[in-house]
């Protein structure tokens, strides 16, 4: 027994009690590695699942004769790099999450194993006790079922003709009396794509004599002589050659089918590669982030719009390339990722793969097939990109860095940024993050060269374009002057004078929607979600109301459901009203919307900013999704319909977030030879981040945040984690909110530089239907605020309770 090779596992079960590493016996004949998925019997019934290969051992701390033997490998070769692995450990401690959260989150989603359990009819069985059951119909109709299927039956097949219940409690009885068995299988969701390609059987073709009346026998034939290798999908379709014909050539043999993998994405054919001369500016930033790279910092790139830091990733990534490394490309949108993918496919061909929400499971698939058996060598994609499983990663690269986005909302509560750096430490990698208005903690960091980030700034546009300039206009102002329109008149103008000069134009507006909420004007009943405390959306086209956090819709009322009165208004403005007021004012102009409503389909977001680009319209409204990255020449005048959005959140990251707003989506004006103008609209025209914004002034309003944010202790001075304590009943949420407020208190109590606030109701307080309480940490350390979670997190609450906990959160919400 002391010559055992013991492998430790992570096995495929989410729940608390199973979150640890196992111990099971690797048979003498099965070679084993790091990484490998393998079968594994679990629990007392020896369940088949899949478990995760994550180390070796020759001690355990429990009798030998217990372990279990590991049954199979689910592929020949390991399935996650070793480093990955590693990556996944210190997962599970920094976002206190499961171990198999973390490898989910790491391997697409159809990459998964499936337990699949059949039932099998026992031939020889007599027993006639079935007919005393009370259920006596179900499990005359399953037997008939298993019979008339040769015997055996799926439980995902017995489902599609039973009801669950009734199944169920048939199945348990037919087992029971010894007349079905049930067996268990485990297997693959994911699967290859394959396409059928035919080839002339040259040795035979001589000897066979195809009649002078099959004509399209004949025709068939010319077509694969010249095209060897054609699909049989492009021969039906392209030359109407049916199967009937393909078969009668298999039969004669003269022609022979091979089966070639296939990738489902197909990207756009890459042009020639054409590469910009650089700057006398990029070229000395190129040469200061290599220098410092070799010094072993992070970087920051600090470029303004238009600086041209997307030439700077490229040409870091070629550099990368040439000593036979790989790169990440991270980009915060869907809406982002077609125009980066063109950059950089255009620059490197098919060896560029592609992952990101947008794709089906397949094409996700592929793509993430692609990189691990070494055919990609750049990946670009958004947040989940930062998993790609490349074996000698060079650089990661992420884009307009600041953007919440990166920063998962579900468990694991990952934040991309933190990822690439430990994944950097872990492969000896560069990290470069850039952006034209860094996060306040990034730049903290990087201004201060401090936890090893440095800063390397871009100050101007490509060949000395000028920053578009930033108008500021006071919606108090309009209303007072009499304009109640959603288009100041600095903006109406603007827009008159662009359409004229057929130039395009950007409204941006951080909502999607007609308007923000629908109010009763009699009694001043707002018509909120049923499931969450929150006012609904009224949608216009449609004619519905309909709640953005948890998808419930509804028709609009005529009548206000408190007061039965019919004076119901809406209030606020979203993308969808702003393109309506705007064809009522302006008149017949080709106007494309770009926001959650208009993106549904798949490659929408690519459609749209096409045909935008393209000139087919010549105004572009839209949300966040349009007011970064994008570049487009003919852009001259970008209005912000109302930068309030953000200001009037209760977050201390609002003002940071509206600076970054205006910059970015004004950003997207005058990058071409024509000059750029933006017109913010506002009721705070006062407010600093505006003042600062006018000017382009990021380190004046760096200065400001960041004084405040000391005074506050808030990021980067402190860290926060935030505990939401949730349940379908009000009073249990309370109660045991304040409970758990006491226990923290507990826990904190000697701890030096940390905050327990008192237990308060959620800003959201009621999100699909459960009742939000939360609990605000503050520390200095992270390490002590991971400590008190850690402890927090061991505790079991009531099954009707749910707790939710994150560290330093995008949102306060």
């Amino acid at each position: 027994m002391d010559s055992l090779k013991i492998a430790e596992i992570i096995v495929d079960n989410k729940c608390k009690e199973t979150d640890k590493i196992f111990s099971y016996i690797i048979p003498s004949n099965m070679a084993v590695d790091i990484g490998h998925r393998v079968i594994i019997p679990f629990g007392r019934g020896n369940r088949k699942i899949a478990g995760y290969v994550v180390g070796f051992t020759d001690k355990i701390d429990f009798d030998k004769s217990k372990l279990k033997s590991i049954i199979k490998l689910a592929e020949p070769e390991p399935l996650i790099p070793i480093k990955i692995i590693d990556l996944i450990k210190w997962m599970r401690n920094k976002y206190l999450c499961f171990y198999i959260e973390a490898i989910h989150a790491v391997l697409p989603a159809n990459v998964r194993i499936k337990t699949t359990y059949y039932y099998e009819l026992i031939r020889n069985s007599n027993n006639e006790e079935y007919r005393e059951e009370s259920n006596i119909e179900t499990i005359v109709e399953v037997l008939e079922f298993l019979e008339a299927n040769g015997g055996i039956a799926s439980k995902e097949e017995l489902r599609d003709s039973f009801n669950d219940n009734f199944l169920d409690n048939a199945l348990r009885k037919l087992v029971r009396l010894k007349m079905i068995k049930r067996k268990q299988a485990v297997k693959k969701t994911e699967s290859k794509k394959y396409e059928k390609l035919i080839y002339i059987n040259k040795d035979n073709i001589d000897n066979v004599s195809i009649p002078t009346n099959a004509k399209k026998q004949i025709q068939a034939l010319e077509i694969i002589k010249n095209k060897p290798g054609i699909s049989i999908t492009e021969i039906k379709k392209k030359h109407n050659i049916s199967t009937v014909v393909i078969k009668s050539l298999l039969n004669k043999n003269v022609i022979s089918i091979k089966e070639k993998e296939l990738y489902r994405l197909i990207q756009e054919e890459s042009k020639s590669g054409k590469v910009n001369i650089l700057t006398t500016d990029q070229l000395k930033v190129i040469d200061s982030i290599i220098n410092r790279f070799d010094k072993g910092y992070h970087i920051l790139l600090h470029g303004v719009t238009g600086s041209g830091k997307t030439e700077v990733y490229l040409r870091l990534i070629e550099r990368e390339l040439s000593i036979g490394k790989q790169g990440i490309v991270l980009v915060p949108e869907i809406s982002l990722t077609p125009q980066m993918i063109r950059r950089f496919v255009n620059r490197f061909g098919d060896t560029v793969a592609v992952l990101h929400s947008g794709l089906s499971d397949g094409e996700k698939y592929d793509e993430w097939r692609r990189i691990r058996e070494g055919k990609a060598k750049v990946a670009v994609g958004a947040r989940s990109a930062i998993f790609a499983p490349f074996n000698n990663l060079g650089i990661v690269i992420i884009d307009e860095e600041h953007e919440h986005t990166y920063k998962s909302e579900i468990r694991p509560k990952y934040d991309a940024r933190e990822i690439a750096i430990k994944r950097c430490q872990l492969e000896g990698c560069k990290l470069l993050l850039g952006s034209a208005t860094p996060s306040i903690e990034t730049y903290y960091k990087a201004e201060k060269e401090f936890q090893n980030y440095s800063l390397v700034t871009l100050k101007k546009r490509i060949n000395q374009k000028e920053m578009p300039s930033i108008e500021i206009v006071d919606m108090r102002e309009e209303l007072k002057n009499g304009n109640k329109n959603i288009f100041s008149k600095s903006l109406y103008n603007a827009i008159v004078e662009k359409l004229d000069a057929e130039e395009q134009i950007i409204l941006f507006l951080n909502r999607r929607g007609y308007s923000t909420f629908v109010s009763c004007r009699n009694c001043g009943y707002v018509i909120k979600c049923p499931y969450c405390n929150i006012s609904l959306t009224y949608h216009a086209k449609g004619n519905y109301l309909s709640c953005h956090y948890c998808g419930y819709s509804s028709s609009n009322p005529k009548y206000c459901p408190s007061c039965n009165s019919k004076y119901i208004k809406y209030f606020g403005i979203g993308t969808q009203k702003v393109e309506d007021e705007f064809k009522k004012i302006f008149g017949d102009i080709n106007v494309l919307r770009m926001d959650a409503d208009t993106t549904t389909r798949k490659n929408s977001h690519k459609e749209i900013l096409d045909k935008f680009r393209n000139r087919n319209a010549d105004v572009l409204i839209g949300t966040q999704m349009i007011g970064k990255g994008h570049d487009f020449p003919f852009v001259t005048l970008v209005g912000i319909i109302s930068s309030d959005t953000y200001l009037n959140m209760p977050d201390f990251k609002a003002a940071e977030k509206t600076f970054q707003m205006i910059i970015q989506a004004g950003g997207r004006a005058g990058r071409a030879e024509l000059p750029g103008n933006v017109i913010v609209q506002t009721y705070s025209p006062d407010h600093y981040s505006l003042k600062h914004a006018i000017l382009h002034d990021y380190g004046g309003f760096y200065k400001d945040e960041i004084r405040l944010r000391k005074e506050l202790n808030y990021p980067p001075f402190s860290h926060i984690g935030i505990i939401v304590i949730s349940s379908f009943d009000k009073n249990t949420a309370e109660k045991n909110a304040r409970e758990a407020g006491g226990i923290l208190v507990r826990y904190a109590k000697g701890i030096k530089d940390i905050e327990v606030w008192k237990p308060t109701e959620a800003p959201l307080s009621k999100i699909k239907n459960k009742f939000r309480w939360q609990i605000v940490l503050k520390s200095k350390k992270e390490e002590q605020l991971l400590e008190i979670l850690k402890e927090f997190n061991k505790l079991n609450f009531d099954k009707t309770v749910f707790v939710s906990m994150d560290i330093n959160p995008i949102s306060m919400l």
